[in-house]
């Protein structure tokens, strides 16, 4: 008999990601002031300022806290990807009703908006209360692979930004004196993953603004090499007939590696495209998949079924998770049933996604037993293509009811 698929909610835990590497302790700034000295280079870690980020908490209500951990859950996979689609995900659509099981720590924190210009009427601040949330690394990277997306992985580069603007009064070089002005492209390479440096604003960097102008890497190179940084985005934004313009050019090495133009109709949006072309450039060059295992057919046996209820609940979460494409029934007897499911996401990842959740346990892997291949009909002769390996995911349902 043959089940169909429908969407549902689920969790996960990859057993492939329980080792995770080792990781830096402290996150860095969105902006940071960059020191003339050498480059120390850094074997890849996974850096957990990339698992956590700030969302605006609307109230106190548990509601309010749930609906805020599951955008800040979105966000840091979004972070981790390289991608700004994720909550359109149906995996991790699925998975956001669980957020706050996997978050690591959470704190609240209240301050003025009026930073960015916003005021209640008479002037006075508007005060906004937004959660810092750090989630742990491992059930969102079990995520992360269910979903079928590629890990953006490894010591991310941090271009150093040399960025002109000119706003009728002449071009002007941005340095870590005026860091409110570029405030709009940190907080989007913060939500894109990625982090910036600027130039201190010494005498020698001043020098470097024709070459900004000019969008020239190559002159740049001297003025960039003296922060030990390899990599730097250059930009030059100015009015325009349509409101502001930018030109854009990313480099690492002494290669260019894209350049852009881009026109907006206010300075803070033109400004804040600089990041999202270059985390989409680093995170498609850069990203992996993780190891999922193999998706499609696999034989998975659920023990400790002890009435029809237990049989429907089985049956019915398979049915009904977003993983699962299908679910035939090949044999059912007292305590046990054996199915053939049709996995999206792969067979690793599945295991992993039900160990952390509350209705089947994973069990381990088992050679198919002779009898179970003669139920499904096949040779095992041909089971490299019928039935990948005549293997079985075994698992257990989680609080069977009682024995009839």
């Amino acid at each position: 008999m043959r089940h169909g698929y429908r969407e549902w909610i689920f969790v996960g835990l990859l057993a492939a990601l329980q080792s995770a590497p080792l990781f830096a302790q402290n996150a860095a700034p969105a902006i940071e002031t960059a020191q003339e000295t050498a480059l120390e280079r850094k074997k890849p870690v996974r850096n957990p300022a990339l698992y956590s980020t700030r969302v605006e908490l609307l109230s106190q209500s548990d509601t309010a806290r749930n609906a805020a951990y599951a955008k800040a859950l979105v966000q840091v996979v979004n972070q981790l990807t390289g991608r700004t689609d994720a909550g359109r995900n149906p995996v991790i659509r699925g998975a956001l009703p669980n957020a706050p099981k996997w978050v690591k720590k959470a704190a609240r924190n209240e301050g003025a908006s009026d930073n960015e210009g916003n005021t209640l009427v008479g002037g006075s601040p508007v005060l906004k209360a937004s959660l810092r949330v750090e989630f742990e690394p491992n059930p969102v990277d079990s995520l992360i692979a269910a979903a079928g997306f590629k890990y953006w992985t490894g010591e991310r580069p941090k271009p150093l930004l040399w960025l002109s603007i000119d706003d009728g009064r002449g071009p002007r070089l941005v340095t870590a004196k005026q860091l409110n002005v570029i405030k709009s492209l940190a907080d989007r390479g913060t939500q894109r993953g990625i982090r910036f440096l600027v130039p201190a604003g010494s005498e020698a960097d001043q020098l470097a603004l024709p070459a900004v102008l000019n969008l020239d890497g190559k002159a740049l190179a001297v003025s960039n090499a003296r922060y030990g940084n390899d990599t730097f985005l250059i930009g030059k934004v100015y009015r325009s007939v349509s409101g502001w313009s930018a030109w854009w050019a990313l480099w690492q090495g002494n290669e260019e590696l894209a350049r852009w133009p881009v026109t907006k109709a206010y300075a803070r949006a033109l400004i804040a495209t600089g990041a999202d072309n270059v985390a989409d450039f680093f995170a498609k060059r850069d990203a992996t998949r993780l190891d999922e295992g193999r998706s499609g057919l696999v034989y998975l046996e659920i023990s400790g079924i002890r009435s029809a209820e237990d049989y429907a609940r089985g049956i019915g979460y398979l049915q009904s998770h977003a993983s699962v494409r299908d679910v035939d029934m090949v044999r059912a007897e007292p305590g046990r049933l054996l199915l053939r499911v049709d996995l999206r996401s792969g067979v690793n990842a599945f295991r992993g996604l039900m160990r952390s959740g509350s209705t089947l346990l994973p069990l381990g892997q088992a050679p198919l037993p002779s009898a179970d291949i003669r139920s499904t009909g096949t040779d095992a002769a041909d089971s490299d293509d019928a039935t990948g390996d005549m293997y079985l995911e075994r698992f257990s349902l989680r609080n069977p009811g009682s024995l009839p």
